[in-house]
């Protein structure tokens, strides 16, 4: 990886709208195919995961979404059962495994809590789980904003 290629990372994880050409204006690369190129080679190493559309669910009318804690019963490979359950969820959109207290995180989105009492019963009739703990999110001030990582190492001149 080249200060090029932390450059186009900055920039696609700010807007992957734009074309290949104001992309590489920004950094510096006047070829659109060099731009191209360096971006699935990003993609092939990994370090792009995938490009897709934020997209503003309550104007869907998804408007209740909640953080649910959930304690699991430990036993074998316990960590695994929960988070596949899980993933079948219908509304459970990101689950996270956690050190602590509290084993896992989801984040659900429902259009209401009639739609989220679905999920509690589903979290309840699986075995695995000791208890849950949901909050209701009414505002979000920042959310998946990357822009404070700096992606470049600090030792070096060259900030992205």
């Amino acid at each position: 990886m080249d200060v090029f290629d932390f450059r186009i990372l900055k920039i696609l994880q700010e807007d992957a709208t734009l074309s290949l050409k104001e992309i590489g204006l920004k950094v510096g690369l006047f070829s659109p195919s060099a731009v191209s190129k360096r971006i699935k080679n990003l993609q092939d190493q990994g370090y792009i995961k995938r490009i897709r559309a934020e997209i503003d669910y309550t104007k869907l009318g998804f408007g209740f979404q909640t953080l649910t804690m959930i304690r699991g019963k430990y036993g074998p490979n316990y960590k695994d059962i929960i988070a596949s359950k899980l993933k079948e969820i219908p509304g459970v959109v990101s689950i996270y495994f956690l050190l602590g207290d509290v084993d896992f995180i989801i984040y659900t989105i429902t259009k209401n809590k009639d739609e989220y009492t679905k999920i509690l019963d589903k979290l309840s009739s699986i075995p695995e789980i000791e208890r849950s703990d949901t909050r209701t999110i009414l505002e979000i001030h920042k959310e998946m904003d990357f822009s404070s990582i700096n992606l470049m190492d600090e030792s070096s001149s060259n900030f992205v």
